[in-house]
């Protein structure tokens, strides 16, 4: 499936891609936010969420790795990813999971999210290839 980087003349490399093309067949996967709270966990669990907002960025960018994992994909097939925070994780956590590939991104700095103790919450969209 191919994915073509799309930006205006004379943009130096962020980031984040502008936009993204994809002309294939596929399927869109769209996750719903995701905070540090383990997937597996049941509404009514307990989850202590760790203090240090990298910490929680990386555990919520694990359970994104989890379903797309399930998926079968990769984070090469993240087409658009939204952060939400209340305090700010560095943008290195991010790269150590998607390496050189920058998806169209969004970051917006929040009061408060859903729930109490989460400081990032991930909201992701994938394109599926069609077997």
């Amino acid at each position: 499936m191919p994915i073509q980087v799309v930006n205006t003349r004379n943009v130096l490399k962020t980031s984040f891609a502008a936009g993204l093309r994809i002309s294939s067949d596929m399927d869109l996967l769209f996750l719903s936010g995701v905070t540090a709270r383990p997937l597996d966990l049941a509404p009514e669990d307990s989850f202590e969420f760790p203090e240090d907002p990298d910490q929680q960025a990386r555990l919520a960018l694990d359970n994104i790795q989890g379903v797309l994992d399930e998926a079968g994909i990769t984070w090469r097939e993240v087409i658009k990813i939204v952060r939400f925070y209340t305090e700010t994780p560095s943008n290195s956590v991010r790269a150590e999971y998607l390496g050189d590939w920058n998806p169209c991104s969004t970051t917006l700095g929040v009061d408060e999210l859903p729930e109490a103790g989460a400081k990032i919450m991930f909201d992701v969209t994938a394109a599926v290839p069609q077997s």
